[in-house]
């Protein structure tokens, strides 16, 4: 009797999700779990995989020294790659952070109601079941979310530690190329998907001989550090693989219209939390996080959703509100992640099903009288207003988190404007907040005067044209499709194939991923 062969498996999921052309992983474009923790779970599982899958492999090229790029350099190294390169435009890894005040960031601070969001170290995690057993070359410890320039020299110090253990042990460090003009990395990327598609192409009829182009690093190019205690990086080299991570594109910042008018970008300073806009008309265009987010920082006294929700939680009638809530909103967030994972999802029904969830649970909340008074504490004292305006007819793309906060000021600020006034009580003006859905900016008119931004012509549901004066504009409509990176630098096309269409990429990418990598 023949014994048959011994099989064994593999993990591949992260191969399947990300891989865009022969070779070729991109952790950018078009993904869909994309906080900065989950970035960097995504990149240490696709390295874990393809040095499963490929044991033979010796250099990797990773394009992007961000978050991403970086978690994916360091753990290619502990998983026994022996060349590791990584370039960047950017003078130094992490540049996206540098100098921003107005942002915080925390890698568990979107996943209320799970109780560990208290917690912002990573990836130990004493309260959870995880604990030690999590991995990554990039940690760091934290109570509470922390500004995205300080999160950037977290990252620097977690890196420069990480770096210094390995070259004083001896052990492989990557060569980060900084300065690289962007031409010349595009330029190459598609030299190499060339080559391998045709070597892939060639394979098909027999055994071919392999034969990579090599990247050679352009004039001009820096290492990084310069002080570095281990050799300087080659000038040229041939990898076996490249991971692409270099961000999801471009935002749309203006308006129709609009001419210079132009808002800061999600991961730059603004005047939100600047005095006079308590006296101003803050208008905010968009359905998701970023829409919510800067809505809440110019409305509250909070820079960030979490110290909102620990707030209405410090009071002990509202902590037992929320705490009857909690079961039924994290029920309506499995199920929407578990939705999204399933089906394109192009009428948004997972979406729909739990934003109606987050506004059924936050008109409850906002019953309570302790809550009201709770939510006039958080307002910003003066005579302004937000409004915010949504295009569809439900929040978009968007954490549990962000949602249920913006509904419950709406419905509480809605409560007490019904609710009638206690005699004698005295009432500090407080700023004033309109959520408004299925509306949409179809024209901009700059204002006359220094100061004033302009109006707005805004369509409702009803088809009429309304305009609204606007003293701030921030426009918050996502990632403009043409400039997504992945997408402009990597070809999908097969030219063997008849018809073959480009754009067509795995739904893998919508599967959650783990909170660590283990």
């Amino acid at each position: 009797m023949t014994t048959p062969p011994q099989t064994s498996e593999i993990d591949c999921l992260s191969l399947l999700a990300h891989k865009v052309a022969p070779r070729v992983f991109d952790l950018s474009s078009q993904q869909v779990h994309v906080s900065i923790r989950d970035q960097m779970v995504r990149a240490q599982l696709l390295v874990r995989d393809l040095r499963q899958a490929d044991p033979q492999a010796q250099c990797l090229l990773i394009i992007g020294m961000g978050a991403a790029g970086m978690s994916a350099a360091m753990r290619a190294c502990e998983e026994g790659f022996a060349r590791v390169h990584v370039v960047d435009v950017a003078a130094q890894p992490f540049s996206l952070f540098h100098g921003v005040h107005a942002r915080h960031v925390g890698p568990y601070m979107y996943e209320w109601p799970s109780p560990f969001h208290w917690d912002q170290s990573y990836p130990a995690h004493g309260a959870t079941p995880w604990g030690d057993s999590g991995h990554s070359p990039l940690a760091w410890k934290a109570t509470e979310p922390i500004r995205a320039t300080e999160f950037g020299m977290v990252l620097q110090g977690s890196l420069n530690q990480w770096l210094l253990k390995r070259s004083g042990d001896k052990e492989s460090v990557p060569s980060l190329h900084t300065r690289v003009p962007k031409a010349a990395i595009k330029r190459y990327l598609k030299r190499f998907v060339a080559a391998q598609t045709q070597q892939w192409q060639k394979s098909r009829h027999g055994p071919v001989r392999e034969q990579t182009p090599t990247f050679k690093v352009p004039s001009g190019s820096q290492p990084w550090p310069s002080d570095a205690h281990w050799p300087s990086p080659p000038e040229s080299f041939a990898p076996d693989h490249i991971i692409v991570a270099v961000g999801m594109g471009k935002e749309v910042l203006n308006l129709p219209g609009s001419g210079r008018l132009r808002t800061p970008p999600f991961w730059a300073n603004d005047r939100l939390k600047s005095p006079i806009t308590t006296r101003q008309h803050v208008v905010v265009l968009g359905g998701g996080d970023g829409a919510m987010q800067d809505a809440l920082r110019a409305l509250t006294i909070f820079e960030h959703p979490v110290s909102f929700i620990q707030h209405m939680a410090s009071h002990p009638q509202v902590s037992a509100l929320l705490d009857t809530e909690l079961p039924h909103l994290l029920s309506a967030d499995r199920q929407m992640r578990q939705h999204g994972n399933w089906s394109a999802d192009a009428q948004g029904l997972g979406l729909r099903m739990v934003d109606q969830a987050c506004a059924a649970a936050a008109k409850r909340v906002a019953q309570c009288a302790a809550a009201q008074a709770l939510v006039v504490q958080a307002l910003r004292k003066g005579s302004g207003h937000v409004t915010l305006l949504v295009r569809e007819r439900f929040f978009g793309k968007a954490y549990l988190l962000n949602r249920f906060v913006t509904h419950l000021l709406t419905e509480s600020m809605s409560a007490m404007r019904t609710a009638l006034p206690t005699p004698g009580t005295k009432h500090t003006r407080s700023m004033g907040f309109t959520l408004a859905f299925n509306h949409e900016v179809v024209k901009f008119h700059k204002g006359p005067r220094r100061g004033f931004c302009g109006t707005l012509d805004v369509q409702t549901p009803g088809g009429h044209i309304a305009r609204i004066d606007a003293d701030l504009v921030v426009v918050r409509f996502g990632i403009d499709k043409n400039t997504v990176p992945g997408l402009q630098l990597v070809q999908l096309t097969d030219p063997s194939v008849p018809g073959a269409n480009s754009r067509q990429r795995t739904t893998l990418k919508r599967v959650e991923l783990p909170f660590v990598a283990m």
